[in-house]
């Protein structure tokens, strides 16, 4: 999760708005998957999802950190392929930016 949020700041406001070749922006790419982050940590809490606000893509590694964080909270309810499935995105996630 750390050489995700790095490398989140490390591209910067505009960065984060430019569109690739695939016409998706990496905040475009993030986004889903803070979303996911929070419908897991939602769902090991017996809470019910609510949507991640949209806030100015740079603060979109804040936004990381803190759902991550949730989730390591909720994660001791977490079976191993939840786990395995939020690492797989992140990962994925980061190797796409």
């Amino acid at each position: 999760m750390r050489r995700l949020t790095v490398r989140l700041v490390s591209l910067g406001p505009d960065r984060l708005a430019r569109p690739g070749a695939d016409g998706v922006t990496p905040a475009g790419r993030v986004r889903p998957v803070l979303q996911h982050l929070a419908d897991v940590a939602a769902d090991l809490e017996g809470r019910g999802r609510r949507p991640v606000p949209e806030l100015a893509d740079r603060a979109l590694p804040d936004q990381l950190v803190v759902l991550t964080s949730d989730l390591l909270t909720a994660a001791p309810a977490a079976d191993e392929g939840s786990v395995a499935d939020v690492h797989a995105r992140l990962v994925a996630l980061r190797h796409s930016l």
